[in-house]
């Protein structure tokens, strides 16, 4: 091969240097293969064929993708698809690289939930958008810490991501889900469900859905016996969610639950998910969340009594949910999930 002709691998070569372990390993994961398959794409030992070179270059921000395009059409010996891969059946596994990266995560990482929840939904949703046209969002929801001697009313969200067009960083969101949606579903139920068309009327089951959300699927976080709540995953095209799908939501599920602490994990018994207002309605009482918090924790130093803000915040979602569950009192919780 002439030096012309190398110039692809030399420029690949380059690119994956600069790049951190992690980032390394998210593009393998994005391509589809080993490192060592990569490696040997850099040293001229193999080519990459057709399906992996799309992967790849997809995986490149735009800059460096049109740069390599460029000098792999000068390769006589490469096959560049012109025209995008047709939809791709995903695997039901997750790829042994992802669980090695998150063990590593859990073994080191002092305060696990970030770091590992923000890889493993990262990971998760690079695995589930088979198609470039497909906006994903993944929740992670958890138990609402109950009132004293109380039972837990709802799930909240814990940590959130996603595609466009949802934000794609790791972030919280104030949002709480009770029985009516699908995350406080399976968690009563403890078992997974996918909702192929949210749209159908047909659909027997409780459902509240925001206005993108066209399919849905979710998978209860357990441990042990014990429940912590759900991974919640929700795409802006119909029928987008399969039983393959399910099945590899649940094996996420199943890492996610690394993420979080003994403490969070709670006895069936203690579960009563009541039904909670739409997403609409608690977007306009969370709205004050922030100033909520800082006005409880100024009388809490004016009164002597000075809280941790973190508990502050407990306090003050604990109002937020009781507020919200006066205003739905004919609303009686579903017979059916009490099952």
């Amino acid at each position: 091969m002439t030096q012309e002709q190398a110039a692809w691998r030399r420029y690949l070569d380059d690119l994956i240097r600069r790049l951190s372990a992690a980032e390394k390993q998210r593009l393998y994961t994005e391509i589809g293969v080993s490192r060592t398959t990569v490696q040997r794409w850099r040293n001229g030992e193999n080519t990459a064929d057709p399906s992996h070179i799309h992967r790849l270059l997809k995986a490149l921000p735009e800059q460096e993708r049109n740069q390599l395009r460029l000098l792999m059409q000068e390769d006589p010996t490469l096959q560049l698809l012109e025209a995008p891969l047709p939809a791709e059946r995903p695997s039901e596994h997750i790829p042994f690289q992802i669980y090695e990266e998150i063990l590593q995560l859990a073994r080191n990482a002092p305060n696990p939930f970030w770091l590992l929840g923000g890889t493993l939904l990262f990971h998760a949703l690079t695995q589930l958008r088979t198609t470039e046209d497909a906006g994903l969002e993944m929740i992670i929801a958890g138990c609402m810490p109950p009132k004293e001697h109380g039972k837990i009313r709802s799930l909240r969200a814990l940590g959130v991501r996603g595609t466009a067009p949802w934000r794609t960083d790791f972030h919280m969101q104030e949002r709480l889900f009770g029985v009516e949606s699908l995350a406080g579903y399976v968690v009563m139920r403890r078992h997974s469900l996918l909702v192929p068309d949210t749209r159908d009327p047909g659909i027997a089951l409780p459902l509240s859905r925001q206005e993108q959300e066209l399919s849905c699927a979710a998978a209860p976080l357990m441990w042990s016996g014990k429940i912590a709540g759900a991974l919640l995953a929700t795409s802006n095209q119909p029928h987008f969610f399969t039983e393959e799908k399910l099945r590899l939501l649940e094996r996420y599920a199943d890492l996610v639950c690394l993420a979080l602490s003994q403490q969070d994990f709670v006895d069936r018994s203690y579960l009563d998910l009541a039904t909670l207002p739409g997403w609409q309605i608690q977007h306009t009482y969370f709205n004050t969340f922030r100033q909520r918090v800082n006005e409880e924790y100024k009388r809490s130093v004016q009164h002597g009594s000075l809280q941790e803000l973190a508990q502050v915040e407990v306090n003050v979602r604990q109002t937020i949910e009781g507020e919200l569950l006066q205003l739905t009192p004919l609303a009686h919780r579903l017979e059916t999930i009490e099952g």
